[in-house]
């Protein structure tokens, strides 16, 4: 009996000599993404950028062909707080930085604060994509730029008058030199200037097409179709009491 209990007793110390040296020697992964020392909780939609090569919560790398050379773009949260969120973002293409925003507040602001890179196309020697600033509507800005990372291009308010890209529904077109934009005074459908596209003159232009055309190293912007209050209204099948 006695040399059973000592032998059960060499077991277990072999065991837990065992156990000390794995624990001690491991390199343990923390399946959750860390970066500058700190756990991230970033949610995988607030940076989202199509088409990356490498891709996390937090980046994006993407590679494109410009005329025979390399783009390299890169797009990434950083600076983060001690809770694990971000208070910085920025982009470039081959090292060269063409956008940065500090002040970030994803924890308290949600979706409002997401960052959108989209419809990335090359236009002989330009880069063109768009970057939507949070999930509201009518955030989006077109952006084209060269490798070095100057912006040729860069535009919100499309026309004056609150003339903004329509970006909840398909805005953008490429062909051949030129890019088509739809934009829109309108929010969500329904206000024009704070107020029910109801109470809008039949004739206001509350949304167009524009097209950008590139030529002698910039873009010539022309409208090229106009739609009024009136056919607005017809188009979305909207009914308006006592509206003429």
């Amino acid at each position: 009996m006695k040399i059973r209990k000592g032998i059960g007793i060499i077991i277990t110390l072999i065991i837990l000599i065992g156990l000390i040296i794995f624990i001690s020697t491991k390199e343990f992964s923390d399946s959750h993404l860390r970066a500058e020392g700190k756990r991230i909780r970033v949610n995988e939609g607030a940076l989202v950028v199509d088409g990356c090569d490498e891709a996390s919560a937090i980046y994006c790398k993407k590679t494109l062909n410009v005329v025979g050379e390399e783009a390299v773009l890169e797009f990434s949260f950083y600076n983060f707080k001690d809770n694990g969120y971000p208070e910085s973002v920025k982009a470039s293409i081959n090292g060269h930085e063409f956008y940065q925003e500090d002040g970030l507040n994803i924890e308290e602001n949600g979706s409002l604060d997401y960052k959108i890179f989209l419809n990335f196309h090359v236009l002989n020697d330009l880069v063109v994509f768009t970057f939507t600033d949070g999930t509201i509507g009518r955030t989006t800005t077109l952006y084209a730029v060269d490798i070095d990372g100057n912006i040729i291009l860069k535009e919100k308010e499309i026309d004056e008058d609150d003339m903004l890209i329509k970006d909840y529904t398909d805005f953008i077109t490429y062909e051949d030199n030129t890019i088509t934009i739809y934009a829109t005074r309108v929010v969500e459908d329904v206000n024009y200037h704070s107020e029910s596209i109801c109470n809008a003159l039949s004739n206001d232009i509350v949304e167009a097409y524009y097209t950008y055309t590139y030529q002698d190293g910039k873009f010539v912007k022309k409208q090229t179709r106009k739609i009024d209050a009136l056919k607005f209204i017809d188009n979305k099948g909207i009914t308006c009491i006592n509206k003429d």
